[in-house]
């Protein structure tokens, strides 16, 4: 009898194996010999799509209407990436935080099968809602949702929000003719409301009917769209080496380039606030999915632009509900709870670097019938294309009378009529380099960048403050504050504001020998919560923001290539004295390896 329970109570144990969700993405409009595959299309396309918008929404409101209870409910999926902190698919584990992977090398990884999953169910849908359209368009309607792909939000290219995700209802036709919905991304409503224990008392998130963003989400976007603009060029075009692009957190070896994917992907979690804002409930708002298909669709072009660097180890000082805090990561640990067969197997990051593996592209990475070079160099011309602010610098130590100047993040600002017809020669690039504590607060919060006056009052920081440059984001999880010392990194390029000031007479001209006193005098930073009080300078001590430079080539094809940088050489003068600044004589190889003092 002992015996016989035993077993009984080891097949139950192992019994969710043999059931395990197999992820594969979409399976249709794939050719399996060539590769060829569906794009995942920015959101602004799609909306013109016609048929495929139509069954987009659709899929996502049957996705949001499943019982919340259901393993592949909009409730349970978006729990995976925090709370309510409980296993899915049968993958146990003992920590109380999320499964999502921060601060890690498996921050790109992760969330790729995280998104087919997504995808995956939305298709599927798709494929339901299709067949039930009148015989006179149905063709039309199947073979959108053969080939249909979810979207991604390009914040990069333009930040503001697209009238799709802050609109409550949309129009769209359905199987019965055309109809006013109510638009399932602009929120999320929960049915039933949640409380404890999945989501506990004190947080704000509580019973809450449906999900929120930020009152001033679109004044934090239109502040910061410049420099998100010309922070995602910089790592494209700079970033060679895959852990320092891959993620915020500050390790040794990861050397001065101070920003990432993960980085940048920080301060649109928090420029958009409300549930977006905070880890453990993020997924539950749509936007989230929006937001994280185009952080993969940035890995894949970085990858497209590196096809050589993939891999590596770090250390996750955190750890997630399955990954224990300290755990050294590689790119054969399991990105749980995501499984690769119906039993046990799970993906890993080798199992994800293309994004063939899920059945989709996107559309400045198509790899079929083309070699890694022929890829690469499509892939840089379109990344130039889309990001880079062409002819945005004056050539260095030329003074120049009329000065002209354009502040939109996708255009140049424009080169004085004298120099047009120029040679371009090598400009300097200025950065704001930033450390903090990650659980420096009990909550997330910004830290701005300014050249110049700041105002008084903080709620006008971000409200078209001349002096303002750019944001870094703390995006944490607040269960996991507990003492924890896990710094991250994040940096500010300050070039652009620098030029806007040339062009407007502030400045004589952009040579060191003028920028350093400038910045010395005028760069500033301020904390703040995401309630928009001001946090002390003085109630961070872990916090380090200084200054580096370098030279840059402009590239001998403008169309086609990127410039070539130099070393970034510190200039720790110009934060000497401040709070939180670094002294004029730390340590210049120090703070040029990326280590300023403690």
């Amino acid at each position: 009898m002992e015996f016989f329970t035993f077993v009984l109570l080891f097949l139950l144990s192992c019994s969710h194996d043999v059931f395990s969700y197999r992820i594969t993405g979409p399976t249709s409009g794939v050719n399996a010999q060539t590769g060829e595959r569906p794009a995942r299309r920015d959101l602004r396309t799609l909306q013109a799509s016609g048929a495929q918008w139509d069954l987009y929404i659709q899929g996502v409101q049957m996705f949001q209407a499943a019982n919340q209870a259901d393993l592949l409910s909009w409730y349970s999926v978006s729990g995976i990436h925090g709370r309510p902190y409980r296993s899915w698919d049968g993958v146990n584990g003992p920590y109380q935080r999320g499964y999502c992977t921060h601060g890690s090398i498996l921050f790109p990884t992760w969330h790729r099968p995280y998104l087919s999953l997504y995808e995956q169910i939305i298709w599927n849908n798709t494929q339901t809602i299709a067949k039930q359209y009148p015989t006179t368009n149905r063709a039309t309607y199947q073979a959108a949702a053969d080939s249909f792909r979810i979207p991604y939000w390009d914040w990069a290219a333009s930040a503001a929000m697209p009238s799709s995700l802050t609109s409550s209802t949309l129009t769209i036709n359905t199987p019965t003719g055309s109809k006013s919905v109510t638009n399932p991304l602009f929120r999320y409503t929960f049915h039933p409301t949640v409380g404890a224990p999945d989501f506990p008392s004190g947080e704000g998130f509580q019973n809450a009917p449906y999900t929120t963003r930020s009152g001033s989400a679109a004044s934090n976007l239109n502040a910061n769209a410049a420099s998100i603009h010309d922070r995602t060029y910089l790592l494209l075009s700079r970033q060679t080496s895959y852990q320092p692009f891959s993620n915020h957190a500050y390790v040794d070896s990861r050397g001065n380039q101070y920003d990432s994917v993960e980085g940048i992907h920080d301060t649109i979690h928090g420029l958009v606030g409300g549930w977006m804002g905070l880890v453990p409930y993020s997924a539950y708002d749509p936007i989230f999915w929006l937001h994280h298909t185009n952080v993969d669709r940035l890995f894949a072009i970085w990858q497209a632009l590196n096809p050589g660097s993939y891999g590596g180890s770090q250390k996750n000082t955190a750890g997630t509900f399955t990954i224990a805090p300290g755990t050294t990561e590689t790119f054969t640990t399991g990105l749980t709870p995501f499984h690769s067969d119906a039993g046990t197997a799970l993906y890993t990051s080798d199992k994800v670097r293309s994004t063939r593996s899920f059945g989709y592209t996107y559309p400045e990475v198509r790899d079929w019938g083309l070699t890694a070079t022929q890829v690469s160099a499509n892939t840089r011309a379109a990344v130039k294309k889309l990001y880079d602010p062409n002819n945005q610098f004056t050539p260095r130590g030329v003074s120049v009378d009329k000065r002209q100047g354009n502040s939109d993040p996708g255009k140049s600002i424009t080169i004085p009529p004298s120099l047009k017809n120029g040679t371009a020669r090598a400009y300097r690039e200025w950065y704001a380099n930033i450390r903090v504590n990650k659980f420096a607060q009990q909550e997330s919060f910004f830290i701005h960048m300014f050249i110049g006056d700041v105002p008084a009052d903080p709620a006008t920081w971000l409200q078209s403050t001349p002096s303002f440059v750019g944001t870094f984001v703390v995006f944490m999880d607040n269960a996991m504050n507990n003492g924890q010392d896990l710094k991250i990194v994040g940096q500010i390029p300050m070039t652009r504001k620098l030029v806007e000031l040339y062009n407007a007479g502030t400045i004589a001209d952009l040579e060191p020998r003028t920028i350093r006193p400038y910045l010395k005098k005028n760069l500033q930073w301020r904390a703040q919560r995401y309630d928009q009080s001001e946090i002390r300078l003085q109630d961070l001590p872990s916090l380090k923001v200084f200054v580096l430079s370098s030279k840059v080539e402009p590239p001998k094809n403008k169309d086609t290539d990127f410039p070539t940088y130099g070393d970034l050489v510190p200039e720790p003068a110009i934060t000497d004295g401040k709070t939180g600044g670094v002294p004029a004589n730390a340590d210049a190889a120090a703070l040029a390896a990326g280590n300023p003092p403690a």
